[in-house]
């Protein structure tokens, strides 16, 4: 299926308030998520990703223009939200390959930039293709070993069954009146079957007033509605 057959057919759904985050066919790699096949939990599996990040085919896929524009969307909401990168040390926390660094360097100037993942074959594909940036393997579910001004996590917390234990991690990791910065997919029109959180723009703002009570947190919405985003504002003095 040719790309431009792929985005009359994502269009055609999309009419409906649908999506597609994955079109492939045979022909065009193996397919590893929104099968059908697999549990949530099992699609979800560091395993499945190592397999999918080692998938040359698959990442060229994967990586299209409508993702790649996903990412200057985060980029150009966290600029219009105020958040200051120059001279702060940033973190991508469940980074993948690394592009939304790359993004963000292109109006900021951080002191460092620094991605992790739990796929270590993501990490090693990373360090391969955006030298410029530190990576390193790393569990979300646990705590992180330096401190950050800024965190970056998108796309991430709707793949996972503890996303309030992510949460917790990411605010002992940023320091006293930094911020974090967060996306998932608006929930009323989310499909993927890998996921297993859904939020709504609303139930999005109550979840992370709930986890972040001494936060103020700012949300909206990316890309006519497809994307929740937020950002979590530290108090200065606040720790842990």
């Amino acid at each position: 299926m040719g790309t431009k057959v792929k985005r009359i057919f994502r269009g055609f759904f999309e009419l409906f308030g649908l999506q597609v985050s994955r079109i492939t066919t045979p022909q065009g790699g193996a397919r590893y998520f929104n099968t059908g096949a697999l549990t949530p939990l099992q699609e979800n599996s560091r395993e499945l990703y190592d397999r999918f990040y080692r998938d040359s085919e698959a990442l060229t896929e994967y990586y299209t223009e409508d993702r790649l524009t996903f990412y200057s969307a985060v980029s150009d909401e966290t600029q219009k939200m105020g958040v200051l990168l120059k001279d702060k040390d940033i973190l991508d926390l469940g980074c993948g390959t690394g592009h939304m660094l790359s993004a963000l360097r292109g109006w900021s100037q951080p002191r460092s930039t620094s991605g992790c993942d739990f796929s270590d074959a993501a990490m090693q594909h990373s360090r391969k293709h955006f030298p410029q940036h530190r990576f390193f393997t790393h569990d979300i579910y646990n705590a992180l070993p330096e401190s950050y001004d800024v965190i970056i996590c998108t796309e991430v917390l709707e793949h996972l069954e503890r996303p309030f234990l992510a949460i917790r991690n990411m605010l002992t990791a940023t320091r006293s009146g930094g911020a974090i910065v967060l996306t998932v997919p608006n929930g009323r029109i989310d499909i993927s079957t890998e996921h297993i959180n859904f939020w709504s723009p609303e139930s999005w703002k109550v979840f992370l007033e709930r986890e972040c009570p001494q936060c103020v947190v700012k949300t909206s919405t990316l890309l006519d509605g497809k994307n929740n985003f937020a950002l979590v504002q530290k108090p200065t003095g606040e720790s842990g």
